[in-house]
């Protein structure tokens, strides 16, 4: 079975128990992310098991240069680790993961690690695209 991953606002601690999906799962790794620019935004993101053990946190790293971006909109959300440089998100263009929404802003968040999980992740912030040509139209 392949680990989980939770993020959140509130930390948790090695061996702190989840139950989802008629499952029960144990933090096995614990990552804090603090935004890159002058805010004390910070999230943490936590790797589940079945067990509580994670033999090589490292080895769940995707792709070579190792970005998360999230995609939050008022109705849903999303995670992608992009392979490329092309498929960055950009401000007023559409969330690709989430049909009909469009990154409004995004915010830029680094690992409490050199060996994190992630070298970058980015938030972005989503409305829905007819909302947005409304705004521009006014």
């Amino acid at each position: 079975m392949r680990p989980s991953l939770e993020i959140g606002l509130i930390p948790l601690q090695p061996g702190d128990v989840r139950r989802w999906d008629d499952g029960v799962w144990q933090v096995a790794h614990i990552e804090t992310y603090a935004a890159s620019t002058e805010t004390s935004n910070t999230f943490h993101l936590a790797v589940l098991t079945p067990d509580g053990t994670l033999a090589n946190p490292l080895s769940l790293r995707i792709g070579d240069q190792r970005l998360l971006h999230l995609y939050f909109s008022s109705e849903d959300f999303a995670l992608t680790w992009p392979e490329s440089d092309e498929c960055l998100p950009s401000e007023g263009y559409e969330a690709p993961p989430l049909e009909g929404w469009q990154v409004e802003r995004m915010q830029e968040f680094e690992g409490d690690r050199t060996e994190a999980l992630c070298d970058r992740v980015l938030v972005c912030w989503c409305i829905p695209i007819r909302a947005a040509a409304d705004s521009t139209a006014a």
